[in-house]
């Protein structure tokens, strides 16, 4: 495989992937994990089928496609993915605070009352 071959079969990849990872990169909604399993969905499923159009169609090109190819294709999607979203990466989603709750043995009636009270029951003081 020469030069030539490498970059005619891996230019439309990276021109989607970056297209693609710049637009989910960007969205500020969805977590790391979502946005880098996006990332190898689009990949594996873009190259796959940009590898399909260059079986099917005569390009006119001296190019056959094998394993090799079709890994090459893939790849160069997901290069390109992460290319766009580090050039569009939105700050991640905060997460909320963590709430606590601090029970102390004064407040035992008070507590009580407040348990009973969000589950919907009467408060009836534990006498025991």
């Amino acid at each position: 495989m020469q030069y030539l071959d490498v970059a005619i079969l891996g230019a439309p990849g990276l021109l989607i992937g970056i297209a693609s990872g710049y637009f989910i990169g960007g969205m500020e909604d969805l977590n790391f994990n979502t946005r880098f399993g996006l990332g190898v969905i689009i990949s594996f499923f873009g190259g796959m089928i940009t590898s399909l159009l260059f079986l099917t169609m005569d390009l006119g090109l001296p190019i056959t496609i094998t394993t090799y190819e079709v890994i090459l294709i893939i790849l160069s999607f997901f290069g390109g993915y992460i290319l766009g979203a580090i050039a569009n990466w939105a700050p991640l989603p905060e997460k909320p605070p963590k709430r606590h709750v601090i029970f102390e043995p004064s407040d035992e009636e008070d507590f009580d009352r407040e348990i009973e009270e969000a589950m919907g029951g009467d408060f009836k003081a534990n006498n025991s």
